[in-house]
């Protein structure tokens, strides 16, 4: 008989990951507020809620009134699927891959169709099995990934049988510069856009239309459409970079101090040699580090907080530990339970990305399982904290 565990999973993890549900819902509620008054403004909940927990942060939506949700692959829908219920809509991004239109059908997914190839698999899918169920066409406007080309899309308009069996719930695109407001690739693909989307609305009378992310939601309204999928400014993302962010912080980040020591002369600290401390500094390890998402190239010029002190990385991130100089830290604040602030509002999910010389979506999306997951709950949601 296997013996019980005793301690609690907080008191085993490194780090603690809090996630604050009330100031999701409310970075929801203010993306919706800055949509036009017809737009369905939705969540991309795609690679875990961008690493914030897929149930926790669905529930919170659903329950703040969204009514729509975007995920990449088939399987993070049939996962969401259950956590939501019936009712609310679910898009993959990517489509369905040959051989699992059916699972589509089956629970109420909505493809997004993006290449020729998934066209006519959706439309003989449909039309052999009776199937009238909304899909959304993507076309490329310019950014070069995903979408059919201007070539395809016109050579579909104009084969009569092109888009037969289809139900079209929205014609889509993606911006590629959206953060940039003044950049010109927004009015080509705004206007690229327009004009497909009204001889779209030939074949199809009220199909609608999806085209801002997280920062067009920043521009102008005529860019919103009918259907909006913001995702990063939802945890806390800074979706206008030129100015300050509208959203608020969602995650707090804090790694428990394992060791610290006092370094009797001058001497370098970590892998390769890359820091020296001066003789006498104090030095913090914690129980975090590149296997946890925080990135080795953070290392070089990263800091972060114990209480209103900024710290800094003293040598190489490495797997599972990080240093920290803290010799002006006083002793009363590096007790038994001391904790260092990775992300708070001091230092935000931004700052980080930009010490680490990255953006904010990788420093999400790249947050490790082994952290202690706290979710602070919103008024009236049903996920409970943990």
């Amino acid at each position: 008989m296997a013996a019980s565990v005793l301690s609690s999973p907080a008191d085993r993890a490194g780090a603690v990951l809090t996630v604050d549900l009330a100031a999701l819902a409310e970075n929801w509620r203010l993306l919706k507020r800055r949509a036009g008054a017809a737009c369905d403004v939705g969540a991309v909940v795609k690679a875990d809620a961008y690493g914030l927990g897929l149930e926790p942060v669905a529930r919170t939506l659903k329950a703040a009134g969204c009514a729509t949700f975007y995920v990449a692959h088939l399987d993070e829908g049939l996962a969401l699927r259950p956590i939501l219920g019936a009712g609310p809509r679910i898009v993959v991004m990517h489509g369905p891959n040959p051989g699992t239109e059916r699972d589509f059908a089956a629970h109420g997914l909505i493809p997004v169709l993006s290449t020729v190839g998934q066209v006519r698999s959706w439309r003989s899918f449909a039309m052999a099995n009776d199937v009238l169920m909304d899909s959304l066409v993507q076309i490329d406007t310019g950014m070069n990934r995903l979408g059919l080309t201007p070539a395809e899309f016109t050579a579909l308009m104009n084969d009569p049988d092109g888009f037969v069996g289809l139900t079209p719930l929205a014609l889509m695109s993606h911006l590629a510069c959206a953060e940039i407001p003044a950049h010109p690739l927004n009015k080509q693909q705004y206007e690229r856009f327009t004009s497909a989307l009204s001889a779209f609305r030939l074949k199809f009378a009220d199909v609608k239309g999806s085209l801002a992310n997280s920062s067009g939601l920043f521009l102008d309204k005529a860019l919103h459409y009918d259907l909006a999928r913001p995702g990063a400014a939802l945890y806390g993302v800074n979706p206008t970079p030129s100015s300050p962010n509208p959203m608020i912080p969602v995650v707090r980040l804090s790694a428990k101090i394992l060791q610290v020591r006092r370094v009797d002369a001058a001497s370098p600290v970590g892998y390769g040699a890359t820091f020296q401390a001066l003789d006498g500094a104090k030095l913090a390890t914690v129980s975090m580090g590149y296997a946890d998402g925080l990135l080795r190239s953070w290392g070089v010029s990263g800091h972060a907080y114990i209480d209103d002190l900024r710290v800094r990385v003293a040598g190489r991130v490495s797997m599972d530990l990080t240093t920290f100089d803290v010799s002006d830290a006083p002793d009363s604040a590096l007790g038994p339970s001391a904790m260092v602030d990775i992300l708070g509002t001091r230092q935000t999910v931004d700052d980080l990305a930009k010490a680490s010389g990255t953006i904010g979506y990788e420093i999400l999306t790249a947050l490790g399982r082994r952290y202690h997951r706290r979710y602070l709950p919103a008024p009236g949601s049903s996920a409970a904290q943990k």
